[in-house]
């Protein structure tokens, strides 16, 4: 039997060997693009770090087995020109795979370290949350003057706290960003949620009504409650009154995450502190909580009443009096067992 000499049949038919291997790396290259790879659950966990290269991408992809070739998936983001759209990210890879599937999957972006701020908390508890998120950061130290590129500094003093402008909200961190850049997030957020609702009221003074905004978030639970208190606050600035706020006495005792916001009457009288409302006359230095979007409006909207006293009954819901006798005299109805 004449043993094919391979040599020989190129020289005789260049192009069907040409075409033969054009073929095979057709074939070869769909079978690597889109024959899936089947991962079972739980999967593979694959992170992708902001600013990460294509190649860098790609081949941890191989590594993990995820893809067959980091070349074939790099090839493929270009010709279809999603290279650029690659999001950083927490992925968990399971199922049928293959590159399109991938592709779609890093567009659609990962989770990074996600982390929910409710309304209402200072920004200890917040320093205390992100912490124990593994989002090492020190918030004290930080002024809004740290941030020459924020619009907050159009209309806010560039030597207050971050106190107050930590929006509330569901945040997506990553480990490689620096402490600026998270303080950055919630700044451009408060700036995005709330810095509208001030510049509607431009006649206002904007951190005093923050000031309010924060003690209101604590003292009412309903935002018509919110609104009446708000104007209750002005009354007793107007006539010089002490605002003589519970919360802004908790708030001194505020150290770490959860913040204890009961106050006994003895911490009233005994603590000397420029939050104590009981014993100092005007708002405290700073805000006490960092407020939502209802405690803003109604800060900046009060209802005019002739009210100067307030408490809240076990449900929440706020009671008004007019005077300090029928002030005492809410007290023991609805406070007193």
């Amino acid at each position: 039997m004449e043993i094919i000499d391979i040599q020989k049949l190129i020289k005789l038919y260049p192009w069907v060997f040409l075409s033969l291997v054009l073929a095979f790396i057709f074939l070869y290259s769909l079978f690597t693009i889109y024959y899936p790879i089947y991962i079972p659950e739980p999967g593979v966990s694959f992170y992708i770090p902001p600013k990460s290269n294509l190649k860098t991408i790609a081949d941890t992809l191989e590594k993990q087995k995820i893809i067959r070739s980091a070349f074939y998936f790099r090839a493929y983001l270009v010709i279809t020109n999603r290279h650029l759209n690659i999001k950083a990210g927490y992925y968990n890879f399971y199922g049928y795979l293959n590159i399109p599937r991938v592709s779609e999957i890093l567009e659609k972006g990962g989770k990074g370290i996600v982390v929910t701020i409710p309304e209402g908390l200072t920004l200890v508890e917040i320093n205390d949350i992100l912490n124990s998120k593994g989002i090492k950061i020190d918030l004290k130290k930080y002024k809004l003057g740290d941030f020459s590129e924020i619009e907050l500094l159009k209309y806010f003093s560039k030597d207050l706290p971050l106190e107050g402008f930590l929006a509330p909200d569901t945040y997506e961190f990553f480990q490689e960003e620096n402490e600026k850049e998270v303080v950055y997030k919630f700044l451009k957020n408060f700036e995005r949620k709330f810095l509208p609702e001030f510049l509607k009221f431009p006649e206002k003074n904007f951190y005093e009504r923050l000031i309010i905004a924060s003690i209101l978030e604590r003292e009412a639970k309903f935002f018509e409650d919110m609104k009446i208190i708000a104007g209750i606050l002005d009354n007793r600035l107007k006539t010089k009154k002490k605002l003589e706020v519970d919360a802004t006495v908790a708030y001194i005792k505020c150290k770490k995450y959860p913040c204890d916001w009961q106050v006994t009457s003895k911490e009233i009288k005994t603590i000397d502190n420029p939050y104590n409302t009981y014993k100092n006359y005007g708002l405290p230095p700073t805000p006490i909580s960092n407020p939502g979007l209802n405690a803003i409006k109604a800060s900046l909207e009060p209802i005019t009443t002739d009210y100067l006293y307030y408490l809240t009954d076990k449900s929440g819901k706020a009671i008004f009096s007019k005077t300090i006798k029928e002030h005492q005299a809410n007290i023991k109805k609805y406070l007193k067992d």
